[in-house]
């Protein structure tokens, strides 16, 4: 074969030009149109990276806050806890926003569903805070505990002094015997009420609950028979002693009417079970999968950096 001279020579090293430029065009337009440069694809990643850690973070912190929230003895330490991890909360949300438009940028298939992965498992985690934050911050049963230790607790034992002033001014009368064991019972069946607050406030069954209120209706009765036949056999140098006694009893039940009311809304024991139950398992199924998140895109800064 032979190649054409002069002219015809040039003309074929022109058009073998035009076709090897009209080839690396095409080889460089694909490449724009599918590919993202590697140093645009590294800061993806690299920006992955750290919004990932920030929201392990940032999770981790949420639930350390919401326990203490549940733990506090006081309205004011829960509600500053369950303050901060709302905070936290937030700032994983913000992230969170920030992430999926780094993947959009990037659309990894893996990534993708790892991302709806951990809304749902934060969607969820989210309501459960929800649940557990509000509980937390009521703190009736620590109410209901200090309520009858300190009203409760006082009306109980003016109750006992009264009646222990019957008792010494009907020392040796005729009816000493009687008044003495109509005493006895009465501060009995009040001290079992009292001494019955607090496994009502400790019970989370309302089945159970309901079985101590009973005990107390009946210890209750016992002691408004003893007061009445009291009444009927103590002198008037004794009357002023009986009523300070039934006075006093009477707010001992006002007090215990309202341990029960507090006792009953159980938030203390219902937020700590939520916690230490179905709270840790979605928290840490969300942080295992930020966990296989950050692993994927940590697998991708070495193939960026190739």
């Amino acid at each position: 074969m032979q190649f054409p001279n002069g002219k015809g020579r040039s003309a074929v090293i022109v058009g073998v030009g035009i076709v090897a430029a009209l080839f690396i065009l095409a080889v460089i337009s694909k490449h724009s149109n599918n590919s993202i440069p590697i140093e645009d694809t590294y800061k993806n990643i690299v920006g992955k990276k750290e919004l990932l850690s920030q929201m392990r973070i940032h999770l981790h912190k949420s639930v350390e806050m919401e326990k203490s929230a549940v733990m506090a003895i006081t309205d004011e330490e829960s509600q500053e806890f369950a303050d901060q991890s709302l905070v936290a909360s937030a700032a994983v949300e913000h992230n969170l926003t920030l992430l999926r438009s780094l993947i959009d940028t990037v659309p990894l298939q893996d990534e993708k569903k790892l991302v709806v992965e951990f809304t749902n498992c934060w969607t969820e985690l989210g309501k459960l805070d929800q649940v557990i934050l509000e509980l937390a911050v009521q703190n009736t049963n620590l109410k209901a505990a200090s309520l009858s230790q300190e009203k409760g607790g006082e009306a109980i034992q003016r109750f006992e002094q009264a009646l222990e002033g019957i008792r010494a001014s009907a020392a040796g009368s005729p009816d000493e015997g009687r008044v003495t064991g109509l005493i006895c019972q009465a501060m009995t069946a009040g001290l079992k009420m009292y001494n019955l607050h607090s496994p009502h406030i400790a019970e989370a069954n309302d089945e159970k609950m309901d079985q101590i209120e009973a005990k107390m209706k009946r210890e209750e009765t016992e002691v408004a028979k003893s007061l009445d036949t009291l009444a009927g056999i103590v002198g008037e140098e004794r009357r002023d002693a009986l009523s300070q006694a039934k006075t006093a009893f009477s707010e001992f039940m006002d007090v215990t009417a309202k341990v029960i009311k507090l006792s009953r809304q159980n938030s203390n024991i219902k937020s700590l079970e939520l916690s230490l139950g179905r709270k840790r398992k979605v928290a840490t199924q969300c942080d295992e999968i930020l966990a296989a998140f950050q692993e994927a895109v940590q697998s991708r800064t070495f193939k960026a950096t190739r």
